[in-house]
C-alpha cells in the first residue's frame, strides 16, 4: 500500500503549499469538505492574509508513517503520521508580527483516508494525544 503514504506525503505538501500561499483548491481537490482540521486551518490562514499578511514558515515534516492497510467499518483507512513542524511567522497589517515556535518534539497524528474511484481521498487529520503512563 505504497499508494496511500505516498498520498499522504503529497497531502502535506498540499498542506504546506496552501499555508504558503492562501490557495487551498489543490488541497480541497483530494480532501473531503467534512475534514474539519482542514477548515479550521484555511480559516487561520486566511485570517492571516486578509489586509495584506502572509505566512513564513511553518512547514509540517512527516517523520514517520504507519498503517495496518485495513479499512474500517465505514471503508477508511487510519494512517499514524508523525510530523515536526518548522517555526512559523504571521506578518499581519501594520507591521504586526506573530511568531510560533517549531514543534522539534515529533507528534503523532491520524490521517483517514479511503481509496475511492481509483484514488484517494483525506477524511480528516488530527494529533492524537499520547500519554506515558
Amino acid at each position: 500500500m505504497e499508494g496511500l503514504e505516498a498520498f499522504t506525503e503529497w497531502w502535506f505538501e498540499l498542506l504546506n503549499y496552501a499555508q504558503a500561499t492562501n490557495d487551498f483548491e489543490p488541497l480541497w481537490a483530494v480532501t473531503d469538505s467534512g475534514c474539519k482540521t482542514c477548515t479550521n486551518f484555511e480559516s487561520f490562514v486566511s485570517q492571516s492574509y486578509d489586509g495584506g499578511g502572509w505566512i513564513v514558515g511553518g512547514d509540517l515534516t512527516i517523520q514517520s508513517f504507519d498503517s495496518s492497510f485495513e479499512p474500517t467499518v465505514d471503508g477508511t483507512t487510519d494512517s499514524y503520521v508523525t510530523t515536526t513542524q518548522d517555526a512559523l511567522t504571521v506578518y499581519r497589517q501594520k507591521n504586526a508580527v506573530e511568531e510560533v515556535d517549531a514543534y522539534v518534539e515529533p507528534t503523532v497524528g491520524l490521517a483517514i483516508s479511503a481509496y475511492e474511484s481509483g484514488t484517494w481521498r483525506m477524511y480528516d487529520y488530527g494529533d492524537i494525544a499520547v500519554t506515558n503512563d
